[in-house]
């Protein structure tokens, strides 16, 4: 298989594959480079393929993510926001080398085929984790390629699109916006650090396609000249998505498609459409298969966009039952339009005074409720309960807020208190629950 990008210098090899405002380059001008340019000499690759680096989204993190697979190696970003520690534990962990390779190309006088094994690994991400520690999924270069072009299905994507890069590569969203944009001939647009996602700056970098986690589309909608003319699409991805979020934003002539996924299916598995019910995350995606348990209603998913397999002690060890199914932990239900309804995590599920709880369901109440950015619902250790929720919030609650939860929520559901929400320790995209549990049972 010939990398994407080889295909889009093909047929558009002047538009434009990066452009953060400062820096543009062409697909002529990306195959030209990495063409003339070969790894380290003395590299000393011969017991290593995977090349683990910490990316900030730049050009030169663009330009080494194409590089890492046109060599036929492994890419493996991770988290910089880590501490050092971390990192090279991370990097013990995939058996990464590590060395700066902007600062050390070499020219090579030999013209690239751009070809490289489909099914051979590709890349490394390390799952965000958010109800225990990343686990390392390895996926092939088709598995990513199939998910793109079943994105498409319901979010269009064509040469001279823009979309930005938001989200960090080390996780899947962000690497996704990569491989979407090669396979269409579209541009990715960076974004540097010292820029805030905003009204101005999505007009001013002429913005088409924009991914977003709720909070961050939340913020949007309040500002002055959201959306601009001319953002055609916004993918709306993360956990318990509020549907007033989506209705409100659609009364304003946004097309926001919320969509299910995981790092083990290269991102999306389900999508809407930007008329389907605000409250699923739409039907099945080609490329992909989904059934939902009858026994304990665990979306288990498989296809053509699963991962290879986690990398454990230094071999793949796969991921699936003997059906070839993987079990997602996730909780979902079918509406009458064979939408998927994603109703949460069987990891969150806990029992307060022998009824079931299901954090998500407080959450979606206490969102519909209050002008609140985000909440989690976490258990919190009680003598005669065995444990109550307890609620994270960012943004603020007004004094009588469990007597208006009563109108949504049984008396058992409601949390016994609420604490302000704490960014992530990491900077990532997600907010670990397993943080959140450690912080509550330090609060008085």
């Amino acid at each position: 298989m010939r990398l994407p990008i080889f295909t889009a210098f093909q047929s558009t090899p002047d538009h434009f594959a990066f452009d953060d405002g400062e820096s543009q380059v062409t697909y002529r001008q990306l195959i030209a480079e990495l063409s003339s340019t070969k790894l380290p000499s003395d590299a000393n690759l011969s017991h290593c393929n995977h090349i683990g680096w910490c990316p900030r989204n730049r050009l030169e993190d663009f330009f080494k993510f194409w590089l890492i697979l046109k060599s036929n190696l492994v890419a493996c970003p991770i988290n910089g926001r880590f501490s050092i520690s971390r990192v090279q534990e991370m990097m013990r962990q995939i058996e990464a080398k590590d060395f700066d390779l902007p600062a050390r190309f070499e020219k090579n006088s030999q013209t690239s085929r751009f070809e490289i094994d489909e099914h051979a690994p590709a890349t490394i991400i390390l799952s965000s984790g958010s109800t225990g520690a990343p686990k390392p999924v390895i996926h092939s270069l088709a598995a990513h390629v199939v998910s793109a072009t079943g994105s498409a299905k319901n979010l269009p994507l064509y040469p001279g699109d823009r979309w930005l890069w938001s989200l960090p590569l080390y996780h899947i969203s962000g690497l996704s916006i990569l491989i979407r944009s090669a396979v269409a001939g579209a541009t990715v647009v960076g974004l540097k650090e010292s820029e805030k996602l905003d009204s101005e700056l999505l007009t001013g970098k002429q913005i088409s396609h924009l991914s977003v986690v709720s909070v961050q589309l939340s913020r949007l909608l309040k500002q002055n000249g959201f959306p601009s003319p001319f953002l055609r699409y916004v993918l709306l991805g993360g956990s318990s998505i509020d549907p007033k979020l989506v209705s409100q934003a659609r009364d304003r002539g946004i097309k926001v498609l919320t969509t299910y996924g995981l790092s083990e299916m290269a991102s999306q598995v389900t999508t809407s459409t930007n008329t389907t019910d605000p409250a699923t995350s739409g039907r099945i995606l080609p490329g992909r298969e989904l059934e939902i348990s009858d026994e304990t209603g665990e979306i288990l998913v498989r296809g053509d966009t699963l991962c290879l397999g986690y990398f454990q002690n230094g071999r793949i060890n796969p991921v699936t039952n003997g059906a070839g199914w993987f079990h997602t932990r996730d909780l979902g239900k079918w509406d009458g339009e064979q939408n998927l309804i994603v109703l949460g995590r069987m990891d969150n599920m806990f029992i307060s005074g022998g009824e079931n709880i299901f954090p998500e369901n407080i959450e979606r109440a206490m969102r519909g409720i209050f002008e609140i950015e985000e909440v989690f619902v976490v258990p919190k250790a009680d003598s005669e309960f065995g444990h109550r929720p307890f609620a994270f919030v960012k943004g603020s609650l007004p004094d009588h807020w469990q007597d208006d939860l009563r109108q949504k929520l049984a008396g058992f559901e409601i949390p016994i208190q609420w604490h302000p929400l704490p960014d992530p320790n990491d900077g990532g995209i997600k907010v670990s629950r397993q943080e959140l549990i450690s912080l509550v049972d330090r609060l008085n």
